[in-house]
């Protein structure tokens, strides 16, 4: 009985000295509105066994409220949802909040990339790797870019006049293959049988959807299993071992190509990350190829692809890009090679890619953790340790910022006198800041040229419509029917 006692005495008096050690912490936030999200038990153990279609909703439920700043708590952390673009400016700028927050630090012990890694970690890779995601360092990916997509077009003759099919699968493929070949590692994958390929795809998202889940939910630690695959067999292996099979081939056939000279300069981000004078040890590199393979592979073929299903519902916008098309290269069905000056020819096709990413971020949402205390809403002291979400998909549809038909598909809002009109933090598919997606126009600049090769050779058409869609979310948004089109020659 006494050692009861005991037990129930130390389990109080560390109770009390936490919430006194954090009384600031805890004071700060009963100052902040709350959201009208569910965070009693019934809705916290909604939120752990939701699957993706419900788990969309539970975010959008949290974010969806009047105030520009809101709270939320998940247990102990703490979740401050800004919903003011003037507040979003300032968190995706101020110092106080370049870090990523300790659940997605706990899950960096898994992957120590760009993609999770800490705050120091980050700097150090960025400043390596700013370099090739530049103007030249652009220009030089153009051929690969053209090379690959060609593959494309070739490979789905067999799918003219025929039933609907995914074109994530193809998609996935080809933005793979360009990723590996400017880490100059060079795979067959778009030819591939499609039994192959897909299991060789689908192994790689069940990596990211786990990655992401053992963010929210640390104690998850399961195997991931590669099924036979002409491309790689691997038995039963643990999840960061089989994120990426290849990833010692990547490394070993780049050394075996440079003379890793410290005073060479690096032809690539890989080079750069191998050369002595940079101290990046095997595994640091072998973390940085899975998060740029982890963050642009899957979010580069989701947008792809839903540009492509949106262009086939909206058959209208679809003739209005095959016109710009014909202006820049002619009326031709042969697919045409794009030089980077005719990028930026296709300025309606821009205004299409994002008009889709404004209504369907591929990211719904970005979370920064709050280092130094900051003030947001012009009278809201956030406490230190606190995680910022930033709800892009609702930011994105504000029709405070946006009017009236912010829920509406119209690429014209991006026109350049439309959108000068908009807040410059209104529209965050990449983020923005010191911290934002570094290969943004390395992703802008491929998407435009797939796009503009499949649309100069084929006619897309759905069954779908888009009342119908239904949307999920696991690490990316995506559309759970899968983005069935059909394709037919365009005629000339």
């Amino acid at each position: 009985m006494i050692v009861l006692e005991i037990l129930i005495f130390t389990i109080l008096f560390w109770i009390i000295k936490y919430f006194w050690d954090h009384r600031r912490f805890y004071y700060l936030a009963s100052k902040i509105p709350t959201s009208a999200f569910d965070f009693s038990f019934s809705g916290i153990y909604n939120y752990l066994t939701a699957d993706p279609k419900m788990m969309l909703k539970l975010v959008n439920g949290s974010f969806d409220n009047k105030s520009d700043i809101a709270k939320t708590w998940l247990g102990h952390v703490l979740f401050i949802i800004a919903n003011n673009p003037d507040d979003i400016k300032t968190i995706f700028n101020a110092k106080q909040c370049y870090d990523k927050p300790s659940f997605i630090k706990f899950s960096a012990k898994m992957e120590k990339g760009s993609l999770f890694g800490e705050l120091e970690y980050w700097r150090s890779h960025r400043k390596v790797m700013n370099p090739f995601f530049g103007y030249q360092g652009l220009k030089a990916v153009i051929p690969i870019f053209n090379e690959k997509t060609k593959i494309l077009m070739k490979s789905l003759e067999c799918m003219v006049d025929k039933e609907a099919f995914n074109i994530f699968h193809n998609m996935t493929a080809l933005t793979l293959e360009t990723i590996l070949k400017v880490m100059e590692y060079d795979v067959d994958i778009q030819n591939q049988e499609a039994k192959s390929r897909d299991v060789f795809i689908k192994n790689l998202e069940n990596f990211a959807k786990v990655a992401f889940l053992r963010m929210f939910k640390p104690w998850l630690h399961p195997n991931i299993i590669f099924k036979n695959s002409k491309l790689y067999k691997v038995q039963q292996q643990s999840m960061s071992n089989c994120a990426m099979v290849f990833t010692n081939d990547i490394i070993e056939n780049i050394r075996t190509n440079t003379n890793n000279n410290e005073d060479e300069k690096s032809k690539s981000f890989m080079e750069a990350m191998l050369n002595p004078k940079n101290n990046f040890t095997d595994n640091e590199i072998k973390h940085e190829v899975h998060s740029v393979v982890l963050a642009a592979q899957d979010t580069s073929a989701i947008a792809s692809s839903m540009m492509l299903l949106l262009l086939a519902i909206y058959k209208d916008v679809q003739q209005k890009v095959v016109d710009e098309l014909h202006q820049v290269f002619g009326k031709k069905r042969d697919t045409p090679y794009i030089e980077f000056e005719n990028v930026n020819e296709l300025v309606y096709l821009e205004m299409v890619i994002n008009e889709v990413m404004r209504l369907y971020p591929v990211v719904p949402f970005i979370v920064r953790q709050v280092d130094e205390e900051i003030v947001l809403g012009d009278k809201y002291r956030i406490p230190v340790k606190a995680t910022v979400v930033v709800p892009i998909s609702r930011i994105h549809k504000n029709k405070k910022y946006w009017g009236d038909d912010a829920e509406e598909f119209n690429p014209e809002r991006f026109s350049k006198e439309n959108f000068a009109k908009i807040h410059p933090y209104a529209y965050i598919p990449f983020a923005k800041g010191p911290r934002m997606c570094l290969g943004y126009r390395y992703a802008m600049m491929l998407m435009k040229i797939q796009l503009a090769n499949f649309l100069m050779r084929y006619e897309v058409d759905t069954d779908l419509k888009l009342d119908e869609l239904e949307f999920g979310v696991q690490v990316t948004m995506t559309v759970c029917q899968g983005y069935m089109i059909k394709i037919k020659d365009r005629k000339y």
